[in-house]
């Protein structure tokens, strides 16, 4: 009889249950228990920017764009933004997309990019992928910098110690060994999940990084590198896989787009998203120094622009029990300097590098009566300071003998002169200068044809879309018009020095960077220049013409490349 009661107060019970709503939330409740949220802070393209001044590292509007009056980055100002964002966000990692040092202001080269490394290792960076300026110094050289391995001169940094994050790159092959050069891919616990990150980057290195600095390494197609490793990895009980890649996409919207849709974002990454095993949650990208926020096939692609200004925040809601990600936002956060209270541990650091670096640097070259930009001039590819560039580079060489022609590469032009907000007159420095040209390229004089100088400026196609070629800028005195024509051999037309059409078998005498005399950026057609000769350091140049010719640098130029449509 007690049994049968019992039996019967469990089922009214278990009845009560089904009639009551209360028991139902409480099931979602404990659906909502098995997920995870975690936070991935994310920045690209340091390029050692580690000051906040001398040069501003960027100058944005509030959406992003070029020419605004927000100084931007410095690192001291984005240590304060994420180790704010992190206390908010203690599930969470700090990663990057390559370049974190190369191409650097004069601060961090003068200390062989030293302090940039102790930098990242405050910022407790987990990992990052390698970019192609990482390779600037060599690969040897650049693994003894990442193990903290100083030469027989000592470190230049006084706290030296290398990275203590890693450097990943699935797509890159030490020749001798047949093996990956670093670590593929690492894996790491964050909060209650496990999560994969994979390194690659762009297989065009080999077209980016001047002589023999990646001779002993191979680079592999970047999705086929990127997706052989994920069934290793889905072994390894892991909830997400996170590619960092040092290669990106084109966006000329703002730095977020709330819809994810990005619409107009073209260029590699775009066409890579889809070659992407599915298995892989999200991309973290870099190289284009662009700030995009998007989706692709309901996958994130990111990137914060680059010398630190701007950091990217991915929220990944994680399904524990199903080991999958169930939701992901991200946004980009600008690091304004006007509203960002600096991390004093981290302008320490700074402070000890201007210490160390500013006798060089802070040396006064000339006054000039307002900014040099990089902006190009409307309806060229002209720009005012690519212009003083390469002007500046035929002046030298004209000191130094015979010189027709001078052409650079506006990937060469890393900074405006000067960058920031200053009074009139301007006051140019030393490591002003160093900021637009920190590669310490030498110049070379060669010989080519008129035709093999037709040839090269159409390969500023190859490789690139019609709406989207490596421009080239030219010396004053030479000119030309371009068309975006399937047909090469359109591209280019009426071709002129100095008002006279060029003769396509008479030898010219040519001026360029030693990046470019050596096939850099595709150029390959000025391998073939004869007679050649280096003549000095474009540093060495710039310094030239704008100390010599500070008044003529703000002109209107006459347009030199012209669209023919």
């Amino acid at each position: 009889m007690k049994r049968r009661l019992l039996c019967g107060v469990i089922a009214a019970v278990l009845l009560s249950a089904c009639s009551n709503s209360q028991p139902i939330l409480k099931a979602t409740s404990s659906t909502d228990q098995q997920i995870s949220e975690i936070s991935i802070f994310s920045i690209n393209d340091l390029h050692g920017h580690l000051q906040a001044s001398n040069p501003v590292p960027v100058m944005v509007s509030e959406d992003g764009k070029d020419g605004g009056t927000i100084p931007a980055g410095g690192y001291a100002y984005l240590s304060s933004a994420i180790k704010a964002a992190r206390k908010q966000k203690p599930n969470s990692l700090v990663l990057g997309a390559g370049d974190m040092i190369g191409a650097t202001p004069i601060g961090s080269a003068l200390l062989k990019d030293e302090p940039v490394f102790e930098a990242l290792n405050q910022l407790d960076l987990t990992a990052t992928s390698l970019g192609n300026h990482e390779f600037d110094i060599g690969s040897p050289a650049l693994m003894q910098k990442i193990r903290g391995i100083c030469d027989t001169k000592g470190c230049n940094y006084p706290s030296f110690r290398g990275a203590q994050f890693e450097y990943l790159a699935a797509n890159v092959i030490d020749k001798q060994t047949g093996k990956p050069w670093v670590k593929p891919y690492i894996i790491r616990q964050v909060g209650d999940v496990r999560v994969a990150i994979i390194g690659a980057l762009t297989v065009d290195t080999t077209h980016l990084v001047a002589g023999d600095g990646v001779k002993d390494l191979i680079f592999e197609d970047e999705a086929k590198a990127i997706n052989s490793f994920v069934p290793e990895i889905q072994k390894q009980d892991v909830a997400a896989i996170i590619v960092l890649i040092h290669e990106g996409a084109n966006y000329r919207g703002a730095a977020n787009d709330p819809s994810y849709q990005c619409e107009g974002l073209r260029g590699p990454m775009v066409d890579m998203m889809p070659k992407l095993d599915p298995a892989v949650t999200m991309v973290i990208s870099g190289h284009t120094h662009q700030a995009y926020t998007c989706k692709i096939g309901g996958r994130l692609l990111v990137q914060a622009r680059s010398y630190g200004a701007y950091f990217t925040e991915t929220t990944l809601k994680i399904d524990r029990l199903q080991k999958r990600v169930i939701s992901s936002t991200a946004v980009n956060h600008l690091i304004n300097q006007e509203k960002i209270t600096p991390d004093p541990v981290a302008q320490e650091l700074i402070d000890k590098v201007v210490e160390l670096t500013n006798a060089v640097q802070s040396r006064p070259i000339a006054q000039i009566s307002k900014a040099l930009n990089r902006q190009y001039l409307p309806k060229t590819w002209d720009s005012l300071l690519g212009n003083v560039a390469v002007d500046g580079q035929l002046k030298y060489a004209q000191t130094k003998g015979p010189a027709d022609i001078a052409i650079m590469n506006s990937g060469s032009i890393r900074n405006d002169l000067p960058s920031g907000k200053r009074p009139a007159p301007l006051t140019i420095t030393y490591g002003d200068l160093f900021a637009v040209q920190p590669f310490g390229n030498d110049i070379t004089r060669m010989q080519l044809t008129g035709e093999q100088i037709i040839k090269v400026l159409q390969q500023q196609w190859t490789g690139r879309a019609l709406t989207d070629p490596k421009k080239l800028f030219v010396s004053s005195g030479f000119s030309y018009h371009w068309k975006a024509s399937p047909n090469e051999a359109e591209r280019i037309s009426d071709v002129r020095l100095h008002g006279q059409p060029l003769v396509k078998d008479r030898l010219y005498t040519v001026i360029v960077n030693s990046f470019l005399a050596e096939g850099g950026d595709g150029f390959t057609l000025f391998k073939n220049g004869i007679q050649r000769q280096n003549i000095g350091k474009d540093i060495d140049a710039l310094e030239f013409y704008v100390k010599n010719f500070s008044q003529d640098l703000i002109q209107n130029y006459a347009p030199r490349v012209i669209r023919a449509e």
